[in-house]
């Protein structure tokens, strides 16, 4: 079985603990993983990978912290996967034209296709906007005693 990686579940949520922040004041590491229950240990490498992909901008020193690269509705869940994961594929012949001989005689191979594009047009249409909303709305549903 293929799973969305634990790096891409923990790359998800920090971005949305970071996106949550009100006046995107920058947040440290260790603020993003105590939040989020994300190892302390993974989240330096998680955080290098948003860097260099542009979904985060890191500062150093005593006022540094991490923060979005850009507004939160222009990031979305595909960018954050593919981050980690590379690009996403329900099956090889799908992002290796020509792997499978069978291919243009499958009648598989078009269900595949929708499929994933499906999958695809649902993950670019979910934003970080969209998800630190949902979340405020969970949060606000909760019943206290």
């Amino acid at each position: 079985m293929a799973f969305i990686s634990r790096g891409a579940e923990y790359a998800i949520r920090a971005m949305l603990d970071v996106a949550s922040v009100e006046g995107g004041v920058p947040e440290t590491t260790r603020e993003v993983a105590e939040h989020q229950g994300i190892p302390k240990v993974f989240l330096p490498k998680i955080v290098q990978r948003l860097v260099q992909a542009g979904l985060l901008r890191a500062h150093r020193g005593p006022a540094g912290g991490i923060a979005l690269s850009r507004p939160p509705e222009q990031i979305n869940m595909r960018q954050i996967i593919e981050v980690m994961d590379g690009p996403i594929a329900l099956n090889t012949c799908l992002i290796l034209p020509g792997e499978c001989p069978r291919q243009s005689i499958c009648p598989v191979h078009e269900i595949w296709q929708k499929a994933q594009q499906n999958l695809l047009e649902t993950l670019e249409g979910i934003t970080l906007a969209h998800l630190v909303a949902r979340g405020k709305e969970l949060v606000s549903q909760q019943v206290v005693y």
